[in-house]
């Protein structure tokens, strides 16, 4: 099936320019935070710019769509690879020990202009390929994200450590380019439905929305056992994991005493893991259950967070890395399911609502914990308060899940009511 969509033409200009795109971006994530902390030794300006890149998703993530069903879905994303292309460049003007403060920019700038770019991928992608064709070409697109993650990291990782960041911005910067012409050259119109300013006023109350629903959704979460743990696990795990976000860099240089060429290909051993991981579970997860996927998952992943980050060898990093990437998956997968067969579908919108942006909240407040307390008690601590989380978040999840996890509709909706 993958190679008769791939001779789609329309499909194919949209695949390879979001693999180019991603493999650009994932060299310059690699890249970039590990030149902030080289460039100051601060665990807390690491910590800035890891806020940078999660604001964008709570203040738009919500209200992009609004745009993108309104405007020309393929113009919205030439458009948005122009832009990017563009900001990139600005990391020319960054010299060592001066404008540090304008790698947050274009951080927060380039994730800014992607929340308008992914929704508008999805949105024009059925127009692609036949509707038989659509769950294929989604698993395919999908994965471009784990084949970036493969060849992203090593390629940052080589070309900041032999010719410096500017080097990393001309090929993140060219990627966005050959993107923008691969999807200009899709024959297939996006066609606008409304004005422009129809989409702005939308906007605003989105915003307005986006908090009404949050409340709306905390309600919610109350009045059921399952979704209330859940919510309390999830947001366990978001704390947990976005501690680790600004900190990773530091480690690598600090701990490891590796360079962001090591950072790379401790990434790109994860990736590895997460591919091989995804198959197994695919093929056997049928006989798992969610409940366990995810209470002993991330008691398993909180473990080898500690495990991990206390290596001061680099081959025994890479190792551990693979493990925890390797389970990690097995953890996504037991939430994603608990959290599909546990929200009756007529209260979901409600309920993603509610933990998406609570989830932004914990996650910009653990980078600045992260950031703050790593200079103070050190990293590798850190590190390990971040696996600690996590285990409670799986302890929690083992307690206080119901170990029936099958409810019926009728029950769902009675017990969350009206």
């Amino acid at each position: 099936m993958f190679p008769l969509l791939l001779r789609n033409r329309n499909f194919s200009f949209l695949w390879l320019a979001g693999l180019i795109s991603m493999t650009g971006d994932r060299a310059m994530l690699t890249a970039l935070p590990f030149y902030v902390y080289q460039q100051t030794g601060s665990t807390l300006a690491t910590a800035v710019m890891m806020a940078a890149f999660y604001l964008p998703s709570f203040l738009l993530g919500s209200v992009a769509g609004v745009f993108v069903d309104r405007w020309d879905r393929k113009r919205i994303m030439v458009a948005a690879n122009l832009i990017q292309t563009g900001v990139m460049l600005l990391l020319l003007l960054i010299r060592p020990g001066d404008w540090l403060w304008l790698a947050y920019l274009v951080t927060f700038i380039e994730i800014s202009v992607s929340m308008f770019f992914g929704p508008a991928e999805s949105a024009m992608l059925p127009r692609l390929v036949r509707e038989e064709d659509l769950v294929s070409a989604n698993a395919l697109n999908s994965l471009n994200d784990n084949l970036a993650r493969l060849a992203g990291p090593p390629i940052g990782g080589v070309l900041i450590g032999f010719f410096g960041l500017g080097s990393v911005a001309i090929v993140d910067s060219a990627s966005f380019l050959l993107a923008a012409i691969l999807i200009s050259l899709i024959s297939v119109s996006g066609k606008p439905i409304k004005e422009g300013a129809a989409a702005i006023g939308e906007a605003v109350s989105s915003w307005v929305g986006v908090w009404r629903e949050w409340r709306e959704g905390l309600r919610l979460v109350r009045t059921t056992r399952l979704v209330l743990v859940l919510f309390v696990v999830f947001n366990f795990i978001s704390l947990g994991g976005s501690m680790i976000d600004p900190l990773y860099a530091p480690w690598v240089k600090s701990v490891l005493h590796g360079d962001a060429a090591a950072m790379g290909w401790l990434s790109t051993a994860g990736a590895v893991g997460g591919l091989l991981s995804g198959m197994l579970v695919g093929q056997f997860g049928h006989r798992l259950s969610p409940r366990h996927l995810l209470s002993f998952g991330a008691i398993m992943v909180g473990a080898m967070i500690v495990v991990t980050y206390n290596q001061t060898s680099f081959l025994n990093a890479m190792i551990s890395g693979f493990v925890l990437r390797v389970i990690l998956v097995w953890e996504g997968v037991g939430a994603e399911t608990l959290l599909q067969t546990g929200v009756p579908d007529s209260h979901r919108g409600r309920i993603f609502g509610a933990l998406n942006t609570t989830n932004a909240l914990m996650g910009l407040a653990a980078v600045g914990l992260a950031g703050f307390f790593g200079g103070v008690i050190g990293i590798t601590p850190m590190l390990s308060v971040a696996g600690g989380i996590t285990i409670l978040a799986g302890m929690t999840a083992l307690t206080l899940l119901p170990r029936r996890e099958r409810r019926s509709e009728a029950t769902e909706e009675a017990a969350i009511g009206p």
